[in-house]
């Protein structure tokens, strides 16, 4: 069952209702709310189109908003100024009596609806994480306690780990990106998903990737894989190393030539979906040319199944393969976008007044510092960010309270926006489904702060001129 976020509806033509909502902005007017405007307060959208035309004009006369007509009411809405209608799922338990308890900390803010430009893959949120990180001490895991010290050199252990996956899971972020070669993740996948209940309808949406066959030949020292059979003993090994019967999804990297040619990529590809190791398959680093031949090849050869996604680089600050995403566009596939924060450098973190990023400790893929000629050549876009971030949380901010206002749920949507995020939802905008590598409660609530809001069409366009601006 799927709970609302709102409290019951107003009565239609309800008097009583209209003097409810305009005691309340009196009482809020009371306190003295510094920088509130009668327009952050006006009613949600659901609650006016409740009332009648008579009802609304008489709240429009004894409030003091900005309106001063039905019409403008009208206007309003067309123009996306009311807060837009969510609908939810909240994670809910039984207690011993068998009646629902309230969850607290767990709010789904997934649309219901498909996305227009999605396939089969339904992904929430639109949004996954990473665990390219996970078990490697190399990039700043530890196997037992950490120090104080160390959580400043930005290390984490398995307890950081659990913790952020069940945040994200558990807030609607449930599309995890994992590998063969991650070293201890799929092992460390297999624990937390065995330890954390999950929502049925919400469970992790498991994608790991058959690794380029000529690095992993290298680091091994034996001959590297080939054929149909051994992309299907992979996406199997990996199956079971997470302890499920099938993956939702299964990667295969460009391996750039592979003994078997596509065709045999193709024939591997079909088979681990028909071997139910996993439902759906894709791809990671393919250009355009590759990627077209494959799926050419799929429909030759079946006819039912399909290339769900590629995977690739994508970022505010580095767009080189926005034309990969309108291939994928053009395919019928997913964009999944990686290194979406480009290194750090679209982080906001690193700017021409502050190009040590105040020398806060480096991730795993950070590559700044950056020199100071990349830095000035980005300036406008920088500055146009940090301009979006304010102005996305205040909107944000807005329509919050005017939910509050109408006596409803607030949801938990983040209001104190970073460039960062928009970054991210920049990426969203284009069309591609950002991943994060996560590593900790931190970077889990960094990424649940881009659910519930959208930039909104005239700030893509302002980002887009700051790229064309700044050679991006």
């Amino acid at each position: 069952t799927r709970a609302r976020a709102d409290s019951p509806r107003i009565r239609r033509d309800s008097d009583e209702s209209i003097d409810s909502l305009i005691g309340k902005r009196a009482a809020l007017k009371k306190k003295a709310v510094a920088n509130v405007k009668p327009d952050d307060m006006k009613p949600s959208r659901r609650e006016l189109q409740d009332l009648s035309e008579e009802s609304i004009q008489k709240f429009i006369e004894e409030s003091g908003t900005s309106w001063s007509s039905v019409d403008d009411v009208k206007k309003w809405f067309e123009t996306d100024g009311a807060m837009p209608e969510l609908k939810t799922k909240r994670r809910t338990a039984e207690g011993e009596d068998g009646k629902e308890k309230k969850s607290g900390d767990y709010l789904f803010m997934d649309y219901d609806a498909n996305y227009e430009d999605e396939n089969e893959l339904h992904i929430p949120n639109r949004i996954g994480f990473s665990t390219c990180d996970w078990g490697d001490s190399s990039k700043g895991f530890v196997s037992g306690k950490l120090k104080k010290s160390d959580r400043k050199d930005g290390k984490f252990n398995k307890s950081d780990l659990k913790k952020a996956y069940e945040k994200l899971v558990n807030n609607g972020i449930n599309f995890i990106e994992t590998s063969e070669t991650y070293s201890l993740a799929e092992r460390l996948l297999n624990t937390f998903i065995d330890e954390i209940p999950c929502d049925d309808d919400y469970k992790p949406m498991i994608a790991s990737t058959f690794s380029n066959p000529w690095k992993l030949a290298w680091k091994s020292k034996s001959l590297p894989r080939r054929g149909v059979k051994a992309i299907v003993n992979a996406a199997e090994e990996s199956a079971k190393r997470l302890g499920l019967d099938s993956m939702t999804l299964y990667q295969v990297q460009n391996p750039k030539l592979y003994i078997g040619g596509t065709k045999a990529i193709a024939n591997g590809m079909l088979d681990i979906i028909g071997d139910d190791h996993a439902r759906y398959v894709g791809c990671k680093d393919w250009n355009i040319e590759k990627l077209a031949k494959l799926v050419y090849l799929f429909k030759e050869i079946d006819g039912g199944e399909f290339v769900a996604t590629n995977q690739f680089e994508f970022s505010i600050t580095n767009r080189k393969n926005m034309k990969m995403i309108e291939a994928c566009k053009k395919l019928g596939i997913t964009p999944i976008c990686k290194n979406v924060l480009d290194g750090g450098l679209a982080t906001g973190k690193y700017t021409t007044l502050n190009p040590t990023g105040d020398k806060a400790p480096q991730r795993e893929g950070d590559m700044g510092p950056f020199k100071m000629k990349k830095l000035e050549s980005l300036d406008v876009l920088f500055k146009v960010m940090d301009k979006i971030a304010e102005d996305a949380g205040k909107r944000v901010g807005g329509k919050l309270k005017t939910l509050s206002l109408a006596g409803k749920r607030v949801p938990k949507i983040n209001k104190d926006i970073t460039a960062a995020q928009v970054a991210i939802k920049y990426v969203q905008a284009k069309g591609g489904v950002p991943i994060l590598p996560v590593n900790n409660l931190q970077d889990a609530n960094s990424i649940l702060g881009v659910i519930g809001w959208d930039l909104d069409e005239k700030e893509v366009e302002k980002l887009d001129k700051a790229c064309e601006q700044c050679g991006v």
